[in-house]
């Protein structure tokens, strides 16, 4: 009897642990998102994004912001040029309403949170083309299953003719 028990439990343990993997698998999330400049960055930190935009995910169009830490590297270990790296934190919102005043000060910033990041990546100002990977800090509603998810995005940039920057247009790849 305990025999026959034994071997029940164990076809159903094999089972129920032959379909988890399937379960807890999610499909990996793609978008194209198409980002400009924020005029009102004025230099690292989380108070202020230094680009804005829009992706679509899946065929959902959200907001999607970024916000530069900094370039992630002791002092006086630059890349060469035409390279350059940068940490960023970024967020995808449903709704986002975003509005400075006359000083840039942030006087609205509201929406619903859909999932926000990390990344850390490498701008080629010769290519006009930048690579980053990171992941989903947290995420929410019907994108929570991609907490802790990895991240990698990309594209190109354009600048203005004196070289400030102006679009970033580029691809996101989560899973």
């Amino acid at each position: 009897m305990l025999r026959k028990l034994t071997l029940g439990l164990s076809l159903v343990l094999m089972v129920v642990l032959a379909g988890a993997p399937a379960v807890l698998a999610q499909d990996k999330v793609t978008g194209e998102f198409d980002l400009a400049w924020n005029g009102c960055f004025a230099g690292p930190g989380d108070e202020v994004p230094d680009w804005v935009g829009t992706i679509d995910m899946d065929g959902d169009l959200y907001d999607m912001v970024f916000f530069n830490l900094g370039d992630g590297r002791p002092p006086n270990h630059d890349l060469a040029a035409p390279l350059g790296s940068f940490i960023e934190i970024w967020a995808v919102y449903d709704g986002l309403d975003i509005a400075y005043d006359e000083e840039c000060a942030t006087e609205t910033y509201e929406g619903d949170l859909i999932m926000w990041g990390h990344d850390a990546g490498i701008g080629d100002d010769d290519a006009m083309a930048y690579a980053m990977t990171g992941t989903v800090v947290e995420a929410f509603g019907d994108y929570a299953g991609l907490t802790g998810e990895s991240v990698a995005m990309s594209g190109t940039f354009t600048v203005s003719d004196d070289g400030a920057p102006l679009t970033a247009p580029g691809v996101l790849e989560i899973g």
